[in-house]
């Protein structure tokens, strides 16, 4: 059973957006300083079995040594450095920004590895995405949300 109610589940999905929102906090000033929380991709951080995987994209790299680097991402709630990198095995979760480009507004997502680049594209833009890197260069890239399932 789930620790979460039913009316902490509305209030969190009448809520959500896109899972961004705004902190406001006070300086020693006074003065209102606004900074970009994202609790949904901190929570799947702390804790991914939280969450469900809504769909799936998957394409393959050629297994070559180098990095591969999601240029549209955001790694941290609060980062503003683009790009999140891994290596071969190896599974990240980041938030797809949807601020980059017509493209990434429509829910686009680009990565690069080597000398070969891409795109990948999900049904909404800015979508907590969990990629998973295979050793053979296969990619499999799931967005996820809450799973509010009992």
């Amino acid at each position: 059973m789930s620790d979460l109610s039913r009316r902490d589940a509305v209030k969190l999905v009448a809520g959500l957006g896109f899972g961004m929102g705004a902190l406001s906090t006070r300086d020693a000033a006074g003065a209102e300083d606004a900074k970009p929380e994202d609790k949904m991709l901190q929570a799947a951080l702390e804790n991914p079995a939280r969450f469900m995987f809504t769909a799936q994209q998957t394409f393959k790299t050629t297994p070559s040594g180098y990095r591969l680097i999601f240029t549209s991402a955001l790694r941290k709630p609060t980062d503003h450095h683009e790009g999140v990198s891994m290596l071969p095995a190896s599974m990240r979760i980041f938030r797809a920004n949807a601020d980059q480009d017509e493209f990434t507004r429509k829910g686009g997502l680009y990565w690069k590895c080597g000398k070969e680049q891409g795109q990948i594209q999900f049904k909404n833009p800015g979508e907590l995405i969990m990629a998973v890197c295979d050793q053979d260069g296969t990619v499999n890239c799931y967005s996820l949300f809450y799973d509010l399932r009992c």
